[in-house]
């Protein structure tokens, strides 16, 4: 008789960000990588090594001229810089209703989800991963806020559940700090 995982994936916690500047809820099997490693202060690191998976928050300086409706694209291809990719590509950029889909922070004035690939050196492998980014534009506040959630392609049913946790994330996000911006 076969054997089959009937574990239910563990519910969702509420999380503090920034020493509690900002909560939201994550998936329990996310572990905080501060506890490992060293995490730069602007970014907030969250991951399964199970999935090889990673949500990374970042705060980073708003830019005035860039567009909202560039916003998007603009922040895949600097992440993409960034994480040195062999390739990528974006496969589509929704608008979403700030005020419906991120209700903890009214700051919102613009806010899109970018769904892409890049193909990423890890030692001497290149991975194929697929990158779900979040966009909060936060003009007076000086800032922007992306939450970028990495999952191997590989990773099939990581994958598929990864806009479910991307889409949990913006919903439950509050800012209860604000000096943490600007």
């Amino acid at each position: 008789m076969a054997v089959t995982d009937t574990a239910a994936p563990a519910a969702p916690t509420e999380r503090q960000l920034w020493d509690g500047a900002i909560v939201c809820e994550l998936p329990g099997r996310l572990a905080d990588m501060s506890d490992v490693r060293p995490v730069p202060d602007h970014q907030e690191v969250w991951a399964d090594p199970e999935l090889d998976q990673a949500l990374i928050f970042e705060i980073v300086e708003h830019d005035a001229s860039v567009l909202d409706a560039d916003a998007g694209r603009h922040m895949f291809e600097d992440a993409a810089a960034g994480n040195e990719a062999l390739a990528s590509s974006i496969g589509a950029i929704t608008t979403l209703e700030a005020a419906r889909e991120v209700p903890g922070i009214p700051e919102v004035s613009y806010t899109c989800l970018v769904r892409g690939r890049q193909t990423v050196r890890r030692g001497q492998e290149a991975n194929d991963t697929i990158m779900l980014l979040a966009v909060l534009r936060l003009p007076r506040l000086a800032s922007d806020l992306l939450i970028t959630l990495s999952t191997p392609a590989a990773a099939q049913q990581a994958g598929e559940e990864s806009e479910e946790v991307v889409r949990l994330v913006l919903r439950t996000l509050r800012v209860l700090e604000y000096g943490l911006f600007g």
